[in-house]
């Protein structure tokens, strides 16, 4: 995969988004404020998804005055990926407000490159008692109830989308379903277990979509649509690394607002309005891994996470 591409900026004349209302996980920091820097220029209503209330609302401030606080749409929900009641909390209070979703940007993440005891334990107990590994539950499994319980709702607007924020690392994973949960390893490989999840349960969640809300579809909307994208190698926030190697990563790889534009691009331009179930690259269509395309695999993954998450979906 290059390291630089060509992506422009998005032509912010071209776009109002002034009557939508855009969800983004983790966008107090790094990717996800960048892009919520973009869409908020573009006059929406922006829910900033996050665990840390503090950094919310200091980006949140600090992307008014970037904007010269012409947008006063932009608001705090707390959303911890960790916690499947605060996932289920954070859907209650955004329906509470009586808006629809029209773009879903699952973008918060962890990433762990080894063993570091400084972080959090590896194993993560929600309240059923079951064991899960951390990174999959915050990068894949939280955004997985979040996209179900938030379907009805996206539905309702005329051009809904959801983008899942993965990875090209997913095509080094060696997937195995029992190693998902109860896996006790802080290391790379379960980070690219996890994007890998990402991309099986786009393509299957396209498929789950269609199934459930085809039938009520009355004319005047169509079914949302589900896609998963590489933003590009960058610099990020959630990689911990030492010095001097840190001042090296940021030096050599992309920036965070660089990798923003694709994504911002494949969330709001009409040319990706239709498009559904696909893996983006650099705002192209590629395709992804051959294990990602596994149907039993990806029939596995689905009926195992919806075992999971099974008593938050009532």
């Amino acid at each position: 995969m290059p390291l630089l591409t060509s992506t422009k900026d998005i032509d912010y004349e071209k776009y109002d988004l002034s009557d939508k209302v855009v969800i983004i996980t983790g966008s107090n920091a790094g990717l996800g404020k960048e892009i919520a820097k973009k869409i908020a220029k573009l006059n929406a209503h922006i829910i900033f998804a996050c665990r840390n209330e503090n950094k919310a609302k200091e980006a949140i401030k600090e992307i008014k005055e970037l904007t010269n606080n012409t947008n006063d749409k932009l608001e705090f929900i707390k959303l911890d990926l960790l916690s499947l009641e605060s996932v289920k909390s954070f859907v209650q209070e955004f329906k509470s407000k009586q808006l629809k979703c029209d773009i879903l940007i699952n973008n918060a993440g962890i990433m762990w490159l080894w063993e570091d005891l400084k972080w959090q334990p590896p194993l993560t107990t929600i309240s059923s008692g079951q064991v899960i590994n951390t990174q999959f539950l915050a990068n894949y499994l939280g955004h997985f109830l979040l996209s179900l319980l938030m379907l009805d709702n996206i539905c309702e607007s005329p051009a809904g989308r959801i983008i899942n924020v993965s990875s090209c690392v997913h095509q080094y994973s060696s997937f195995k379903l029992s190693n998902l949960t109860e896996n006790n390893s802080y290391t790379f490989a379960t980070y690219c277990q996890s994007k890998m999840a990402q991309i099986l349960s786009t393509y299957k969640m396209k498929d789950y979509i269609a199934d459930k809300y085809t039938s009520a579809l009355d004319g005047s909307n169509r079914l949302p649509t589900v896609n998963a994208l590489h933003p590009g190698i960058f610099a990020s926030e959630i990689v911990n690394l030492p010095f001097p190697l840190k001042n090296l990563y940021h030096t050599v790889f992309k920036s965070a607002e660089y990798c923003a534009r694709s994504i911002v691009k494949v969330a709001i331009d009409k040319e990706y309005q239709d498009v559904n179930g696909k893996y983006y690259d650099d705002s192209k269509i590629i395709k992804s891994s051959s294990q990602s395309y596994d149907a039993k695999l990806m029939d596995d993954l689905w009926n195992q996470s919806l075992e999971l998450v099974k008593d938050y979906l009532e």
